[in-house]
């Protein structure tokens, strides 16, 4: 396998053709009332109705089939919500009132009992934070089983508290598998040793019984690990079958889909996707590494996973259907008879919708997909997204259509090939134009306390010059310029007292440039900040 990094960076510009796409919603073509007619897709056999069932959701993270034809969805913000696919009622049934969402933090999976009505519980992951000193954050996650009664999610039973998270790679998905038992992926957490550390919850497949405990036949007794060796996995689904596969976000290398089996290792860190290198075949000498099924590089941001084995869309049957955030597409991959092997694949949707977060497919057959345009990540990276929607996200069906008259339709088909993406390039440039606006603000609004030349008032105001607090972490000198201090604060042994007032009345692109500004100067040398983590810090 070739791996290979894009170092393009194209301006971030909306395609005219895509918007007009997207928003060409009209009603008609059997279509209910409250959903929005988008277009067909065209396939050999079949065609397809694409319509829109939900509009302004905010970050939508885990979709899920309800009952009573209603669908399940979160947000990450830790909503909750019952969409009713009859009327189109939104009614959120859960605030958590504990989430810590921010970035990739938040409520993330969500599964319901298979038997619901005998057994009305739902199950959640999400993150909380305990806060530290000097506003330092430490993030945790926990399992936790609702009962629904009454319109309403009540009896909150935690059955795994306190898992280590992080900034980011916390998970998740929630899966109950035909033999009534519950598997969740849970990330490296930043912390890749993790990932091979049997002794650790993050890097695994968990499986639990449905109320918390740890099954006998597990791979190693009185432990909930399943398998091992995973970086991130974004989706988890079962075949009618019983058998489970995962999607996996990759480094800048190699996302992943694997076949998930008892007890087995998926290399992380020391394995990239396929065993095709020197120090991986090295690696691999002394252990026994189960590769992927498929690998990408460059990454597509691969997200939630479904499988697809219904007689409706006989083009895709047998098929696993990976919808992706940075590819902004569904991908829709042919499995072998025995499940083992992908055997081709085929690409819809590029820029058409943005970045699709979640999909399942229902009993009838109808595939309902989720977008992700509103989250963190294009505030981070906005050169990677050169046709993003605008307004907030919403759910998606496909459904077969066989009245439909092509003379009112919109067709569209499969994508001939798969569209450029670019590396997620981390490295910003301080340019002049950042740094002059940050200096004229640094200047009008923080120059009188902190002195132009940064270094602050003895006992008062604490010096900006060769501080590990102002080039350390973002999140810290972010929050304290957005809300202010109110208690005394030591800097290199000295204590300053003096009270600082937030400055959350100016910009994000405003604080950004101040902050990089003083990361820059005063003898620092830090990274930029830019506009997307001040409000990642402000929406807290």
């Amino acid at each position: 396998m070739i791996r290979r990094l894009l170092k393009i960076k194209p301006s971030f510009l909306i395609s005219i053709g895509a918007v007009l796409f997207v928003f060409s919603c009209t009603k008609g073509h059997n279509t209910p009332n409250h959903e929005k007619y988008i277009a067909h897709l065209k396939l050999d056999s079949t065609l397809i109705k694409i319509s829109e069932v939900a509009t302004n959701i905010d970050v939508p993270w885990d979709i899920e089939p309800g009952f009573d034809n209603n669908l399940w969805f979160t947000e990450l913000k830790g909503t909750v919500n019952l969409l009713d696919l009859n009327t189109g009622e939104k009614k959120t049934v859960l605030q958590l009132p504990d989430v810590f969402y921010k970035k990739s933090h938040g409520l993330l999976g969500l599964t319901a009992h298979p038997n619901f009505k005998e057994n009305p519980f739902v199950y959640l992951h999400y993150t909380f934070k305990i806060a530290k000193e000097g506003q330092q954050e430490e993030t945790k996650s926990r399992i936790i089983r609702y009962t629904f009664e009454n319109d309403t999610l009540v009896s909150p039973k935690i059955l795994m508290d306190s898992i280590v998270g992080k900034t980011y790679h916390n998970g998740s998905r929630l899966v109950i598998s035909p033999d009534l038992k519950l598997y969740f992926s849970m990330g490296d957490a930043g912390n890749t040793e993790l990932a091979q550390n049997t002794n650790h919850l993050n890097g695994k497949i968990i499986r639990l019984n449905l109320d918390g405990s740890i099954p006998e036949d597990n791979p190693i007794k009185n432990n909930p690990a399943w398998s091992w060796g995973h970086r991130n996995p974004q989706g988890l689904v079962f075949t009618n079958n019983g058998v489970l596969y995962s999607s996996e976000h990759g480094p800048n290398n190699d996302d992943e889909i694997n076949l998930i089996s008892k007890g087995h290792n998926y290399g992380w860190p020391n394995i990239h996707g396929y065993i095709d290198l020197d120090n991986e075949k090295t690696y691999a000498q002394d252990s026994i590494i189960t590769e992927p099924l498929i690998a990408w590089t460059p990454t597509l941001g691969t997200a939630g996973l479904a499988y697809f084995d219904h007689k409706s869309i006989p083009e895709w049957k047998n098929a696993l259907l990976s919808v992706n955030l940075k590819g902004r597409s569904l991908r829709v991959l042919k499995l072998s008879e025995d499940g083992n092997n992908i055997t081709n694949e085929k690409i819809y949707f590029q820029k058409r919708f943005g970045r699709i977060r979640d999909i399942f497919v229902d009993k009838n057959g109808d595939i309902y997909l989720s977008t992700s345009n509103r989250d963190w990540h294009p505030r981070y990276q906005p050169w990677m997204y050169d046709a993003l929607p605008e307004g907030g996200d919403r759910i998606i069906k496909l459904s077969v259509d066989k009245k439909a008259k092509s003379e009112e339709m919109f067709i569209i088909h499969q994508d001939s090939a798969a569209m450029k993406l670019f590396s997620e390039d981390w490295e910003f440039d301080v340019n002049d134009e950042t740094v002059g606006d940050g200096e004229r603000l640094y200047m009008e609004h923080c120059a009188s306390c902190h002195r132009p030349n940064g270094e602050g008032v003895e006992g008062l105001n604490p010096p900006l010059a060769n501080v590990d607090w102002v080039t350390g972490d973002k999140g810290i000198l972010i929050r304290t310029v957005l809300f202010g201090l109110s208690q005394p604060i030591e800097i290199n042994g000295k204590i300053y007292e003096q009270e600082m007032p937030g400055f959350s009345n100016l910009t994000d692109i405003e604080l950004a440039n101040i902050l990089t500004y003083i990361r820059n100067n005063f003898g620092n040398q830090a990274n930029p900040i830019i506009p997307g983590e001040v409000f990642e810090e402000r929406k807290q």
